[in-house]
């Protein structure tokens, strides 16, 4: 008879829920929380201000740090699973030992956690450190960073208790990296979080549910796909041209720090969009934006850079996007400036403003792929100029768009073709009439 796939997860709770034999729910209530505080105690507890060690046994600004900086996310201290010998802080051999000496190293001058947290958040600390640590090893291959679990098994729950946040393919919580992705790249950390939930978050702890429940679970998080990197590029596109309507959040009200001190009239909001400071052609100063000469820096040297750079530098005082835009906006504009500009000059000739291209060869691809909505001649769209009028006056912002798309908008974009395709989808749009 065919297995009821059906009754999987109950089966497993069945026959996994005796590893919480012998604790009250409230103990693996507190272990679980306790495995929060670990993670972040500032978040858990709410507490505003930096959490983390500037070096390894050092307070920032007289604050204790995050447990987990110097004791790993597999608790065998701060190297963890990537250096040996491992650096002093393993705790591992903490597990099943006495509660009480815990407690009062927490406390001690070392860690001084006291001031800051309450009796029962150490008594929730301790309870983790003595009960709740996981053998990393046995859960997770530490050569191949593979969950020992059945993929096919943990599947059956992920698509039942996770995907209704994570979505079917981890990738539906934009505040996020790709699910996926993180499970592959620090499934210690994964693992973790699925036995004792986000700090201050409202994910569940799935701790009661027992070790190879939790492990199967990772399996199948390992075997969600990445996000698909194009498709980042495009949207990081659409976000360079006006981040706030890509992702449909409030423009801000104020002009941006770095235009404060600029003379002349100009809505507030539109200083946010990138291409205001960088330029359609990603020229800056020497490009063009919107007509007007700008000084500031271009961004095409970005092109052969780091992405994890870019994506810090867009959180600094300078830009001011941190906390506007999510994790993933962050790295979708992070792979555009890296690895999605168009080389304008190749397409563009900069002393006359047309496309490098034969008009002729693509009107069919014109009236084929624009046409739809545009209108055979480019000026159907009541709401927005005629195409030929954008494609003359501005043939970068019109490159651009062709490329990556409109933010907020279901316009195609065309940037898994060859740029010649666009180029010459220009080329025709600069034949099209510029008038009403």
């Amino acid at each position: 008879m065919a297995r009821n796939r059906s009754l999987l997860p109950l089966a497993m709770v069945l026959l996994l829920g005796a590893a919480g034999a012998g604790l009250a729910e409230t103990d693996l209530a507190s272990i679980a929380r306790g495995g929060r505080l670990y993670e972040d105690w500032g978040k858990e507890v709410s507490m505003v201000g930096p959490r983390t060690y500037e070096r390894a046994g050092e307070r920032s600004k007289g604050r204790p740090g995050r447990c987990v900086d110097c004791h790993g996310w597999d608790y065998r201290g701060k190297a963890g699973r990537t250096a040996a010998p491992r650096m002093a802080g393993e705790i591992a051999g903490r597990q099943g030992g006495d509660k009480a000496g815990v407690k009062a190293v927490l406390a001690d001058s070392r860690h001084g956690y006291s001031e800051f947290l309450k009796d029962r958040d150490i008594d929730d600390l301790a309870n983790f450190v003595v009960a709740g640590q996981l053998d990393m090893d046995a859960a997770i291959d530490p050569v191949t960073a593979r969950a020992r679990g059945d993929a096919r098994r943990g599947d059956v729950v992920f698509q039942t208790i996770c995907a209704n946040c994570h979505g079917n393919d981890g990738q539906q919580i934009v505040e996020a990296p790709p699910l996926g992705d993180t499970a592959r790249a620090n499934p210690w950390r994964a693992l973790h979080t699925l036995l004792n939930g986000h700090p201050s978050g409202n994910m569940p702890s799935l701790r009661v549910m027992g070790a190879p429940f939790v492990q199967d679970m990772l399996a199948a998080a390992q075997g969600l796909p990445s996000r698909n990197l194009l498709a980042s590029i495009v949207r990081g596109g659409r976000l360079y041209d006006t981040w706030y309507k890509e992702n449909r959040s409030d423009a801000p009200k104020s002009l941006h720090p770095v235009w404060a001190t600029t003379a002349g009239e100009i809505e507030p909001r539109t200083t946010w969009r990138c291409k205001e400071c960088h330029g359609w052609d990603y020229r800056g100063v020497t490009g063009r934006v919107d007509g007007r000469e700008r000084s500031f820096p271009g961004v095409e040297t970005l092109k052969v850079g780091d992405p994890a750079r870019v994506i810090a530098a867009l959180r600094d005082e300078r830009h001011d996007l941190k906390g506007r835009l999510s994790e993933r906006d962050l790295v979708d504009l992070g792979n555009f400036l890296v690895k999605g500009q168009t080389d304008m000059d190749r397409y563009i000739d900069r002393a006359t403003k047309k496309a490098r291209s034969d008009s002729a060869g693509y009107e069919a691809h014109f009236q084929t792929i624009c046409a739809p909505c545009h209108g055979a001649d480019g000026r159907e769209i009541r709401m927005m100029q005629p195409v030929g009028r954008i494609a003359n006056q501005d043939p970068w912002r019109a490159l651009h768009g062709i490329v990556n798309g409109h933010p907020g908008e279901a316009m195609p974009a065309l940037a898994a073709f060859p740029h010649e395709l666009a180029a010459g989808l220009l080329a025709y749009a600069q034949t099209l009439p510029q008038q009403r």
